[in-house]
């Protein structure tokens, strides 16, 4: 009996040590580029624990990343670029297609992303994967750790003001090419400019496009 306690309890504090280990191992990895579904290094309840915050993990990069490239995407860098201007203009239809479409699917996703990150729906992960109150306290222990915690909130408040900056750079925009379909026939690309007929319709194309940089 005292053999079989003896091997428990090493192979359970063996099992342990190869979970946080991992789990250290996790924490050097870039969440902006990297994936998190590596190997299942533990073993029994501890694989649980190992494979609820891997999953995670991998959820939270993979949207982080998602949410990076539609931001990134040449198409909204350039969309009030003059080549733009050239190629959809003076209707900008495929334009103002792409800003709805990519709009609500830049928020739905940050949405997701930022309700994910609140602490209690990280505390209620593992509820879905094991009821035993050690292995459910070993995973917060491991995901709510100070270092993590901070992490999360940090992204959190990252996420809110980029959502509130690109909403912006979308509504402007939409604003700028709804401006233009409008005038459509005064103005035009020459020399690499787009110039208006008017003083008052340049003035107040400069105006909006100001509201983005602010």
């Amino acid at each position: 009996m005292f053999l079989l306690i003896g091997f428990l309890v090493i192979r359970d504090a063996t099992l342990l040590n190869d979970l946080k280990k991992e789990i250290n191992e996790l924490s050097k990895l870039d969440i902006t580029k990297d994936r998190f579904n590596r190997k299942i290094k533990s073993r029994g309840n501890y694989a649980v624990v190992e494979k609820a915050i891997k999953e995670y993990l991998d959820n939270y990069a993979v949207s982080l990343q998602e949410i990076s490239r539609i931001i990134n995407d040449k198409k909204l860098l350039t969309i009030l670029s003059y080549d733009n201007y050239l190629k959809d203009g003076p209707e900008f239809k495929k334009s103002l297609a792409y800003i709805d479409e990519t709009s609500i699917k830049f928020n739905e996703k940050i949405d997701n992303l930022i309700e994910d990150l609140d602490e209690e729906v990280i505390k209620n992960y593992i509820n879905k994967k094991i009821k035993e109150p050690y292995f459910v306290d070993l995973y917060k222990e491991l995901m709510l750790g100070k270092e993590m915690t901070d992490g999360f909130n940090d992204t959190k408040e990252t996420l809110k003001k980029l959502k509130k900056s690109i909403n912006n750079v979308f509504n402007v925009s939409k604003e700028v090419l709804n401006f233009l379909t409008i005038n459509k026939d005064s103005w035009e690309i020459e020399d690499g400019e787009i110039k208006f007929l008017t003083t008052d319709l340049c003035n107040h194309y400069n105006s909006l496009v100001a509201k983005i940089k602010d």
